[in-house]
């Protein structure tokens, strides 16, 4: 599932893309890029896979803004940890953006998540 939405005035205006499943991307030198992980939180310890704090990126497209983490309610029962990387796409070309979560234990199963993007320059 693919997201998007505007923020800012028609000058300065800041295009962001949710990334939830995709494994590319296509966008716009200035668009902000939120690719979206999530986590388990009621699962036994052994089983759990740690996302770091930061992806690794291939590439000069894109950079690296800032990470955050969304934890369910309270008083839910179970859920899952929503964590989000903000990337900036800051120039023409490719990049490639990798996650790899820690596994807590050899029981668990922890792929890697992988985003290729491709960035052109913006319209004017």
């Amino acid at each position: 599932m693919l997201k998007s939405g505007t923020t800012g005035g028609k000058r300065g205006e800041r295009v962001v893309i949710e990334v939830l499943k995709q494994t590319a991307v296509e966008v716009e030198v200035g668009t902000i890029v939120d690719v979206v992980v999530t986590s388990p939180i009621a699962i036994p310890f052994e089983l759990r896979c740690q996302w770091p704090g930061a992806p690794a990126i291939e590439g000069g497209a894109v950079r690296f803004l800032g990470a955050k983490v969304e934890l369910p309610p309270p008083d839910a029962d179970g859920g899952v940890a929503t964590h989000h990387y903000e990337l900036e796409a800051v120039a023409p070309g490719k990049a490639r953006v990798i996650l790899t979560a820690a596994a807590a234990s050899p029981e668990a199963v922890c792929p890697p998540r992988r985003l290729d993007v491709i960035v052109r320059a913006g319209s004017t």
